[in-house]
């Protein structure tokens, strides 16, 4: 009895109040939408610009991965997958785990590396377990350990790039992910995280050509549900030769510890 009347995202509840309108200087009549989560928010402009399937990774505090034509039926909610109702009320697989948060415990803010110190922690097979921040993910009740040992500080950020990776593909498998992998925020730019996406879900992986899709998402909720819309992204390119073979290396001792 508490809660309203469930409304569409796209729904406007009305004009802004006058009084705020007079504190704000916004002028009078500007319509007030239902909204939208940021993830969301995220997944809505390729929604309306591509078809199913395909994957929204959203990424920030929280990477989320949003399957649009997922496997609904085998989700496990002990692994922090369940299904989310995306902006047209469509149920969507989804899953989660708190990337950025470990990226910056591991990283200390400090997340520059370069090639040379992915091919150190290749060379090395230094790999980081899950899990960082316990209690969610698809690993949620295990601790995080280093195999064999924890590497110097400077390969920290080559590492944990390669982990949250490996992360990002285990979520996208619990929700039963196929097609094209889109990738938006931070690690969007992040090369060596790109690189594992591609080598350990073999799918084509895009960048979004928007810093976020987040603010895109709740403007094309004012612009109505039929709005055409045209969305654009980046293709990354895969990694080849020895490269590719490295990181499939990794890639198989990463699951081999975690499926073990």
């Amino acid at each position: 009895g508490l809660f309203p009347p469930i409304r569409s995202a796209f729904d406007a509840l009305g004009p802004l109040l006058p009084d705020i309108c007079a504190q704000t200087g916004v002028r009078p009549g500007v319509p007030v939408h239902c909204g939208i989560h940021d993830s969301n928010a995220s997944l809505l402009p390729h929604l309306m610009s591509r078809r199913p399937p395909f994957s929204v990774v959203s990424t920030g505090t929280w990477v989320v991965v949003l399957s649009s034509g997922g496997d609904l039926q085998h989700l496990d909610p002990l692994r922090d997958s369940l299904a989310n109702s995306d902006a047209f009320n469509r149920p969507v697989a989804s899953a989660r785990f708190m990337g950025g948060r470990e990226f910056e415990v591991l990283t200390a803010a400090n997340a520059g590396h370069d090639r040379s110190a992915v091919d150190q922690v290749l060379e090395k097979q230094i790999v980081l377990l899950p899990s960082v921040e316990s209690g969610s993910g698809p690993f949620p009740d295990r601790i995080a350990r280093w195999i064999p040992e924890p590497p110097a500080k400077n390969l920290f950020a080559a590492a944990a790039s390669l982990y949250v990776g490996m992360m990002t593909a285990t979520s996208m498998e619990l929700t039963g992910a196929t097609g094209d992998v889109i990738v938006e925020g931070p690690f969007a730019r992040n090369q060596t995280y790109l690189d594992m996406l591609c080598v350990a879900t073999g799918r084509p992986v895009l960048t979004s050509a928007s810093s976020t899709g987040t603010s895109i998402g709740a403007a094309l909720l004012a612009m109505g549900r039929d709005f055409s819309f045209r969305n654009s992204s980046q293709a990354v390119t895969p990694p080849d030769g020895q490269y590719h073979a490295r990181l499939e290396r990794w890639r198989d001792l990463w699951l081999a510890q975690t499926r073990g």
